[in-house]
């Protein structure tokens, strides 16, 4: 029979069925108790969190070796894990992995006082032996897809995708076709203001383009970009409904804010059973998370974090050339051509919140932030003095008045966000590229601008 393998098992770590755990003192007392999941480290470790200062961590201390029994919930065999501790990790990436996973699951069981990492326990794998399976092999569990040729594919497609738009097009499009995710938004991070912001998703009743949430409200994307590393929940249906009830009793309570007038209907399933949440890092910095989602148990594995923490390395990198090619393009804006007739209907009322530069069109909320204040900026050029074309260069040289960050503002995504935005609205002003770092204003209404300093 062929020996298993730590790497052929690993979907079952996970916690579908609670791992069991048992450590011996050193006068031979047993000690069981249950765990959340096991980590799977590389093809010869584990890591267990280390919470609680019990009997498991005086035995463990004590002896160094211990029993793992986990369960496949496909076949129901039991496999036994025989561990030998070698040492705790109180920084680094596996210590951030499992302190954000840890965060992740407390952030939907309200328990973020309770659940505390101390550190991970890193353990080599020694033996691993069937139990009440007779040496029969574990069945092997049929992927929806081929996870490592559709990836690929859309690796390629990425790779020639010249514009931004094309390239998040590409991207939303990818997950779908070859890699089988129906439900995904691509956040993106909003430095400045600690935030996230949506910029694409697929699968939704509401794309939710330009819905923002605090970073600390944000779930497991939230948790993601502010630790940088993937996370992963496969049972998520009882939490997500107890964090719900727990919000809408905040909600009934005055606790916490409701949505205004102003909010933008947040993409989401109603009731996710699992998510994964990779973070887009380039060079070191973290500009966003990209959240799947499915309404089954245990949707996604291993696999699929191996994938899309690929994809979503050259979707961040991509970003961020593509970016610094339109800031680069040293072709001026081409002249606005003189209007061939009046513009026809009543006016177009914007008006613009000064404060976090809030823009509603005709009384209808658009847009807030940096591409609030490029609308608005863009807008007072075209009814001042009858500019639409405009370059991406020169709003980077007006980034004191559009209030861009110090660092990572992402401009040029910024300009996306509100192109979509305003494309999603469908009315008579739109934003279309006219060249690369180049772009222009459609009107077909005249402006009426007005400005507040009060919060909208």
């Amino acid at each position: 029979m062929t020996a298993l393998t730590l790497h052929a098992i690993r979907r079952i770590l996970d916690g579908a069925i609670p791992p069991t755990l048992c450590s011996v003192s050193a006068d031979g007392a047993p000690h069981v108790n249950l765990l959340s999941h096991v980590e799977y480290v590389d093809a010869n470790h584990v890591a267990l969190t280390f919470q609680f200062l019990n009997r498991s961590r005086e035995n463990i201390l004590a002896t160094r070796r211990v029993a793992l029994m986990v369960e496949d919930p496909l076949s129901g065999g039991s496999l036994a894990l025989h561990l030998c501790y070698l040492r705790t990790e109180t920084e680094g990436p596996l210590f951030e992995r499992l302190r954000a996973k840890l965060a992740g699951i407390a952030a939907h069981t309200g328990m973020e006082h309770v659940f505390k990492l101390r550190g991970a326990d890193v353990y080599e794998v020694l033996a691993i032996d069937p139990l009440h399976s007779g040496g029969a092999t574990l069945p092997i569990l049929q992927a929806r897809c081929d996870l490592a040729a559709g990836a690929r594919a859309v690796s390629a497609r990425l790779a020639e995708c010249g514009d931004l738009a094309g390239l998040v097009q590409t991207a939303m499009d990818g997950l779908r076709q070859d890699l089988r995710v129906d439900h995904a938004i691509l956040w993106l991070l909003d430095e400045g203001r600690q935030g996230l912001y949506a910029l694409a998703s697929t699968g939704y009743a509401h794309t939710g383009t330009g819905a923002e949430l605090p970073l600390a409200d944000a779930g497991l994307a939230g948790v993601a970009v502010r630790e940088g590393v993937p996370l992963r929940i496969g049972h998520m249906a009882r939490m997500y409904r107890y964090g719900q009830t727990l919000h809408q009793g905040a909600l009934d309570h005055g606790l916490v804010a409701g949505a205004g007038a102003a909010a933008i209907p947040l993409p989401g399933l109603s009731t996710p059973c699992s998510q994964l949440a990779v973070p887009l890092r380039a060079r070191g910095r973290t500009v966003g998370a990209l959240l799947v989602e499915s309404e089954s148990d245990q949707f996604f594995g291993y696999d699929d974090e191996d994938a899309l923490t690929l994809l979503c390395a050259q979707l961040a990198q991509a970003l961020a050339t593509l970016q610094r090619a339109d800031l680069e393009a040293a072709a001026p804006a081409a002249p606005t051509p003189p209007a061939p007739t009046a513009l026809a209907g009543p006016p177009l009322r914007l008006r613009h919140f000064r404060r976090d530069d809030t823009v509603f069109i005709d009384d209808q909320y658009l847009i807030k932030g940096v591409a609030g204040a490029i609308l608005w900026k863009v807008a007072n050029e075209a009814q001042r003095h009858g500019r639409t074309d405009f370059t991406t260069r020169e709003l980077r040289l007006a980034g004191e008045a559009l209030r861009l960050p110090d660092v990572q503002d992402n401009l040029g995504v910024r300009l996306l966000l509100l192109q979509r935005r305003l494309a999603e609205w469908g009315g008579p002003l739109q934003i279309e590229k006219t060249g690369r770092g180049r772009f222009r204003l459609v009107l077909e209404r005249t402006l009426a601008l007005s400005q507040d300093d009060a919060p909208a």
